[in-house]
């Protein structure tokens, strides 16, 4: 991993546009789990009848609020979670000029914690919430101080995220097409890259150097000019420890 890591940390320095773009696995490292293995929400929704896209899916929120509200209420909010180091070294290298952000797939608020400010956030975030009739918006710390989970209208409060059946927010989308348009570099670090727009939005990036630093491989490997199939938390630590 040293070699790798080396070349990687070459890469960072000699960039002055970098792109960052995230997956679950960098919110699994603050101790999140991945929608597909939410300490058995499977088996849960399985004895419900439901399957697990039901409960994140607009289809949900408009049958059964109540359970909408305590899904999202018992299995997104992650207050003790806090920025790894990987978030941390992503708001640096923006904060020292280098970077032009980061495009994620997480919608838990954890990039914008850390410090980042040009965040294009895919599915949204569970850091901001609006009510479902008069469209009040809410912070996530006054959801939290007033418990609150319906609206003084009587609406339903629910958090910004995209849920299945409803479409991305297109400002978003053109936001991260114009960042990869721009980039020199693009970092991509614990998505596997087979799921739009994801996929989609890769093809944009005409820049310099393409890394992907992923557990698994992805259908993208043979396009990066370097791939690291390791722990994204020990590169970072061996890029700081260098």
């Amino acid at each position: 991993m040293e070699h790798e890591s080396s070349r990687f940390s070459d890469i960072i320095r000699s960039s002055r546009r970098s792109v960052f773009f995230t997956g679950a696995g960098v919110s699994v490292a603050s101790g999140i789990p991945d929608f597909r293995s939410m300490g058995g929400l499977f088996d849960e929704i399985s004895r419900q009848g439901h399957s697990p896209e039901y409960l994140l899916s607009r289809s949900h929120l408009v049958n059964e609020p109540e359970s909408f509200v305590r899904f999202y209420r018992k299995r997104l909010m992650y207050l003790d979670k806090a920025p790894n180091i990987v978030h941390d070294f992503i708001a640096a290298e923006e904060k020292n000029g280098r970077s032009l952000g980061v495009i994620t797939q997480n919608i838990d608020g954890l990039h914008t914690e850390a410090g980042s400010r040009n965040v294009d956030e895919l599915h949204g975030t569970i850091n901001h919430f609006h009510c479902t009739v008069c469209h009040r918006q809410f912070a996530k710390q006054t959801i939290i101080e007033q418990d609150m989970t319906q609206c003084d209208c009587g609406g339903v409060v629910r958090p910004d995220i995209v849920l299945y059946e409803e479409m991305l927010d297109e400002s978003v989308i053109r936001s991260a097409m114009d960042k990869l348009e721009r980039a020199d570099t693009l970092i991509v670090m614990g998505t596997s890259l087979v799921v739009n727009p994801a996929a989609f939005l890769i093809n944009y990036f005409n820049g310099n150097h393409f890394v992907i630093i992923n557990k698994d491989e992805t259908p993208f490997d043979r396009a990066a000019d370097l791939t690291i199939n390791q722990d994204m938390t020990d590169v970072i630590a061996h890029i700081y420890n260098s």
